[in-house]
């Protein structure tokens, strides 16, 4: 009995059905969206000398959720995001538990997400000040 598929064909078929999956995916790694910031917080860490001397809270809101990320400079002459203004737009993209964000003079500032909360009508959104609560 002949084969209906030759090895060519079946090959074809697969890259076909793989190929959604795999163009979302690089959209998502390199796509940035337009959320709004509205909360940043700088926290002194008196870490020494040459250490950077702060740690950074920042608040991002895209679409309904509410991202709360952390920035730690390592060193004094690191970056740190004063120049960014709350209540403005800011370009983003989230890598796993990584939150970018651009820089207003170029460049990205990579921080850490530490929390996620979907906004709620009766509930201030959340911000670098309000203490980890949950509702049943």
């Amino acid at each position: 009995m002949k084969h209906l598929w030759s090895s060519s064909s079946f090959l074809v078929v697969i890259a076909i059905l793989l190929m959604p999956a795999t163009a979302g995916h690089a959209a998502e790694k390199s796509g940035y969206q337009t959320g709004k910031l509205t909360d940043l917080r700088r926290e002194g860490t008196g870490a020494g000398a040459a250490r950077a001397q702060g740690s950074f809270c920042l608040a991002v809101e895209l679409s309904d959720v509410t991202y709360l990320v952390r920035h730690e400079a390592t060193w004094r002459w690191s970056y740190e995001p004063t120049d960014l203004v709350v209540g403005d737009p800011v370009e983003m993209k989230i890598k796993g538990n990584d939150l970018y964000l651009k820089k207003p003079k170029g460049g990205d500032l990579k921080t850490y997400i530490i929390r996620r909360e979907r906004k709620v009508p009766d509930k201030p959104p959340a911000n670098c000040g309000l203490p980890v609560a949950i509702r049943n």
